[in-house]
């Protein structure tokens, strides 16, 4: 697994906004909101009188009164359910959950950039939520949903697919760590009887393996649908199979095309022909299969420093 330190605290090359020396990244935004949400959950007590008019609810659920999947109404929930902790929640759980999501959610989003990161976890929170809440409709079921825990999960899973080498403890493959973490949940979910939890976790879990591979990150997973998302949404038009060579599959016009968008024209100097090539083909192939948001701030700069250069040289001319 990569190397990770406190020069990774969130993505140094693209974060929304700073906040001191803080890299405001959607990782860090939802850390911050959980720990908001646990303050709320230490203060409000038992009773969960906030807590309550977030989650996901079935039917009454640990002395929680049932007020259905989406609050009879509460359209709210299907979005702020993961804000607050559920009631049997344990502090250094949730604390731990809280450091593994901002390691791998952290790394997640340097891979995939912050707008198709924020798009993943977009889709995480809101599509389950929209599922189980038909489902509700016709199918009454017991239980609650809360709390970054389906998140985290969702996030793992991504991190699972988007990085196939890397490992964690024992040498234990992360997409090996995700599928035993999810096995576990499940169990738990029976065990405490939450129906809900159990279908939303279903659904969760595909949403996840969908989503990561619609968004360009899990292109070695041809078993996972690829479902077309739009461009604006962080997603790319349907790949071709890549080839065995482990190279991208891009035809010329597609090259042509991304050189285009970028200004882009060829060399024109000898010496430095085969180095340009070889550097601009290649950032140009991961736009074209990424998008530019898939590009470093260095790489971005690189691409234009170029592009400045060749137009000062036929200026010359």
């Amino acid at each position: 697994m990569r190397s990770f330190s406190a020069g990774n605290f969130g993505n140094t090359d693209d974060p929304w906004f700073r906040v001191g020396n803080i890299n405001v990244t959607t990782t860090i935004a939802f850390v911050g909101i959980g720990i908001v949400g646990l303050l709320v959950w230490m203060i409000e007590g038992p009773s969960r009188s906030i807590s309550q008019n977030f989650w996901l609810f079935g039917e009454a659920f640990r002395g929680f009164e049932g007020v259905g999947t989406a609050g009879g109404g509460q359209i709210w929930r299907i979005f702020t359910w993961p804000m607050f902790h559920e009631a049997g929640a344990r502090v250094f759980w949730v604390i731990l959950m809280f450091a593994i999501f901002f390691m791998l959610g952290s790394q997640l989003e340097a891979k995939m950039g912050r707008k198709v990161y924020t798009s993943f976890i977009a889709t995480l929170i809101v599509v389950p939520s929209i599922l189980v809440t038909l489902i509700q409709i016709g199918v009454p079921m017991q239980g609650a949903v809360g709390g970054l825990r389906f998140v985290e999960l969702g996030v793992l899973i991504g991190f699972g697919l988007a990085f196939p080498e890397a490992v964690f403890f024992f040498g234990i493959p992360a997409r090996f760590l995700a599928a035993g973490i999810v096995v576990i949940e499940f169990i738990q979910t029976v065990a405490d009887r939450n129906t809900l939890g159990l279908v939303f976790g279903f659904l969760l879990v595909a949403t996840a393996l969908l989503a990561i591979r619609a968004f360009g990150h899990a292109p070695d997973d041809q078993w996972i649908p690829l479902i077309p998302v739009p461009a604006n949404l962080g997603g790319t038009a349907a790949p071709k199979a890549a080839k065995k060579s482990g190279g991208p599959n891009l035809s010329r016009p597609s090259r042509k095309r991304a050189k285009s968008n970028l200004s882009v024209v060829p060399p024109t100097d000898p010496v430095q022909d085969d180095l340009n090539d070889m550097e601009i083909d290649s950032l140009l192939d991961q736009v074209a299969n990424e998008g530019l948001d898939s590009l470093t701030k260095d790489q971005r700069k690189r691409l234009e420093q170029h592009s400045k250069r060749l137009r000062k040289r036929d200026e010359g001319k």
